[in-house]
């Protein structure tokens, strides 16, 4: 199995394919900004990409003679591979967390000048786990994680049970609904099982087979 993300957001006032492919080809990949366009192709509905955003990071060393610590600079590159489809005003980014979305939102309307605004999705965690008991093969929730969850006065705080049950588990969410945290499920996809992880932002995070990526991408588009 192999381990993915799907990062989804609403964008504004993207421009369309062709004009967004020729900025992206403008901007480039200069070695004095901070962000840079690895690659890209679009066709007449989305462009698809890979930006990158340079950062410094400080690394420490000890120097063995006169046993003093020193710092020096090294530069991390973060990838950010995307797809944009202007007609439907949807974002997606296909690595990393959902901060991703901020920052691919940053560099469109800061670098590229655009006139775009990047807004984060809310997932309903309940509703989606009812969709995917309907759209799904042998549906499983495994387990979740809830805030603020009070067995009694003497237990407090962060809790996250695991399900052999899916009833059980279904009983236990609809009750904590309000303090969820997460969900992991799992499915039967084409190809093998599915596991997926839900958070109250559309940030998911599956593995799967890997012939089974795309049909797994569509089962959760279908949540936003």
């Amino acid at each position: 199995m192999a381990s993915f993300k799907l990062n989804i957001a609403h964008i504004t006032g993207c421009p369309p394919p062709k004009t967004l492919a020729d900025a992206l080809s403008e901007f480039g990949l200069p070695e004095s900004e901070e962000f840079g366009v690895l690659q890209h192709s679009n066709t007449s509905e989305a462009v698809f990409g890979t930006i990158i955003r340079r950062t410094q990071a400080a690394v420490q060393k000890i120097d063995a003679e006169s046993k003093e610590i020193t710092s020096s600079p090294v530069e991390k590159v973060t990838q950010y591979p995307f797809g944009v489809k202007p007609s439907t005003g949807m974002l997606e980014i296909y690595a990393g967390s959902a901060t991703g979305i901020e920052q691919v939102g940053n560099f469109f309307a800061g670098c590229l000048a655009l006139p775009t605004v990047v807004e984060g999705i809310e997932l309903d965690i309940p509703s989606a786990i009812e969709r995917l008991t309907k759209d799904t093969q042998r549906f499983q929730l495994r387990g979740i994680r809830v805030n603020e969850y009070a067995h009694n006065s003497y237990m407090l705080g962060v809790y996250a049970p695991k399900f052999l049950d899916s009833a059980h588990g279904l009983e236990f969410m609809e009750k904590y609904a309000q303090f969820l945290a997460s969900a992991q499920i799992r499915f039967q996809g084409p190809s093998g099982k599915v596991n997926v992880t839900l958070t109250p932002k559309a940030s998911f995070a599956f593995s799967c087979n890997e012939d089974d990526q795309p049909t797994v991408q569509s089962i959760l588009r279908k949540l936003v």
